[in-house]
């Protein structure tokens, strides 16, 4: 899995962020190709590919339950 963490996203503020993201993640699904983080959407590609816009203060486990959403739904 890659993940892409822009400069100005919102959910990854340090390095320890990336690596609880990285982890968590690989424990919904460790066959996903890639999570981008923008400035204002996160883009996780996985069987499909799939854009969400941010709420107003996104967390990682925000970010990990759209991944999880996409794996119950087979996407």
């Amino acid at each position: 899995m890659r993940i892409d963490a822009y400069i100005g996203n919102p959910v990854i503020a340090t390095q320890q962020d990336y690596y609880d993201l990285e982890e968590l993640l690989s424990e919904i699904d460790p066959q996903c190709n890639s999570v981008q983080l923008r400035q204002e959407v996160v883009i996780i590609e996985n069987i499909a590919r799939r854009t969400f816009k941010y709420p107003r203060n996104p967390t990682i486990q925000w970010v990990a339950d759209r991944l999880r959403y996409m794996v119950e739904n087979g996407l």
